[in-house]
């Protein structure tokens, strides 16, 4: 699977290319950026559109570098290592800085800040983060969240899967009895069921950045639109046009 995903963002990206060449674009113009869209209200599709709060981010960003935006829509587990092989030039995907992701690719000032939480069903036993000892719990493939609960738990039965909504499918068709994921977007989908109860799981509180291949010479000019905009009020304004909830410095 991981030499699949390889091939698709490689075949991609050269499908990019030729876009941009048929199209008269010049290369030097163009950024590709790779993202994973089941994750909304970060990025998801809208009428065969890509839309989201980091999508908004990106899209300003390019806009200021006079610059035009390829998607890559990819498998989040793979977003790292596309990155790091330089098979784009960089991704925005609630990717939080971590120094094992320190040591593969380069990371900008932080946008937007979060938290583990745990997402059960009202009727459930699992009132308080050790209550998930002996549980089946479900997270996203490559996410932090996984890394947060093989450091936490040791007897747990842990199901993975690559998309957002296959993990709420699981959850919801009992194949697990909770799932573990990030804090904002836990309380956009308890807002559309009201059924479930959100759980913090103390300690695990992350930063989202943009993640770009070692030595990007993007870094400086993305840091500082990306400040201008942290300094502005833009990304707040985003987070209040997205967010139901969002942690607050």
């Amino acid at each position: 699977m991981q030499y699949l995903g390889i091939l698709l963002s490689f075949l991609l990206f050269i499908s990019c290319e030729k876009a941009s060449e048929k199209n008269g674009e010049n290369k030097n113009n163009v950024l590709n950026i790779a993202v994973s869209s089941d994750y909304p209200p970060y990025i998801y599709n809208k009428d065969g559109k890509l839309a989201g709060f980091e999508i908004e981010i990106i899209n300003a960003i390019v806009q200021k570098l006079n610059k035009t935006i390829h998607f890559h829509d990819i498998a989040f587990e793979g977003i790292l290592r596309t990155v790091a092989q330089k098979q784009v030039d960089g991704a925005i995907a609630t990717i939080a800085k971590t120094p094992e992701r320190e040591a593969e690719v380069d990371f900008t000032a932080p946008y937007h800040r979060s938290m583990t939480v745990i997402v059960v069903p009202f009727a459930t036993s699992i009132n308080k983060t050790e209550d998930l000892s002996g549980k089946v719990v479900g997270v996203e493939a490559g996410t932090i969240y996984e890394n947060d609960l093989k450091n936490k738990f040791k007897d747990i039965k842990l199901i993975k899967r690559t998309k957002f909504s296959e993990l709420i499918d699981a959850l919801r068709e009992d194949k697990c009895e909770a799932i573990v994921t990030g804090y904002s977007e836990a309380y956009e989908l308890q807002n559309i069921n009201p059924n479930l109860k959100i759980i913090p799981i103390e300690g695990t509180e992350i930063t989202f950045c943009i993640a770009l291949p070692k030595g990007s010479p993007l870094l400086i000019p993305i840091n500082e639109k990306l400040q201008e905009m942290i300094r502005n009020g833009d990304i707040h304004t985003l987070e209040t046009q997205f967010f139901k909830k969002v942690i607050k410095e």
